[in-house]
């Protein structure tokens, strides 16, 4: 599988970027409007080393490349392909359309009518977001609404934490406020040290906490 790409962009577009890795390979990623935004918006100098989260669709007919400015919208697409009736194009045009946070707060609150309002959904999609994301896309609270933060969880290994939680009956939100709430104590022993060392600890003090 391939994470991420490590390149300097040689052409960005509103739907696709190209990619020039330092090997000489150029890679054509699609990607939302949001992530070519916020590309172009590096000044220039600093794109050199850019890292492109990557999602590949492997068709009996075709291999297409994803790029994502973010491990949270590259989550949030794969997400959305989980739901009846939404394949990667479509979820790619939904994430152009509104950002990771505002999806969130829109399926969190129900809001069916803004979530209508974005390219690629209507009423009846709508609700089907809200009936199987609601509880599998969760902001991280944050007490001072710093709209800037990391609005999930961002690696793997703390999502599959969250659902093993969430299988044993606790509610998501709460696991998600507790968990960042570890990782924040924990910062400098989790910069020191593997994630693998220090998971049966966290994993601990989260089964203490939510008890």
């Amino acid at each position: 599988m391939i994470n991420a790409i490590h390149g300097s962009p040689v052409e960005i577009r509103p739907d696709y970027i190209t990619v020039l890795t330092p090997g000489g390979v150029e890679y054509r990623l699609e990607v939302t409007r949001i992530t070519s935004e916020k590309i172009a918006a590096i000044p220039a100098p600093d794109r050199s080393d850019l890292r492109i989260f990557a999602y590949l669709q492997h068709r009996e007919d075709a291999m297409t490349l994803f790029g994502f400015y973010s491990e949270e919208e590259r989550f949030c697409f794969e997400q959305l392909q989980t739901v009846p009736g939404i394949g990667a194009r479509q979820a790619l045009r939904i994430l152009s359309g509104i950002t990771v946070q505002n999806l969130i707060k829109a399926l969190d609150s129900q809001d069916v009518k803004t979530l209508a309002k974005v390219p690629g959904v209507g009423p009846k999609t709508a609700q089907k977001l809200i009936l199987q994301l609601r509880n599998v896309l969760v902001l991280e609270e944050d007490d001072e609404g710093d709209a800037e933060k990391d609005p999930m969880v961002p690696t793997q290994e703390y999502r599959d934490m969250i659902e093993s939680f969430a299988a044993m009956g606790h509610d998501r939100r709460l696991v998600v406020r507790t968990l960042s709430e570890v990782i924040k104590e924990n910062e400098e022993k989790l910069k020191s040290s593997d994630y693998r060392t220090l998971e049966p600890v966290i994993f601990s003090i989260m089964l203490k906490r939510l008890s």
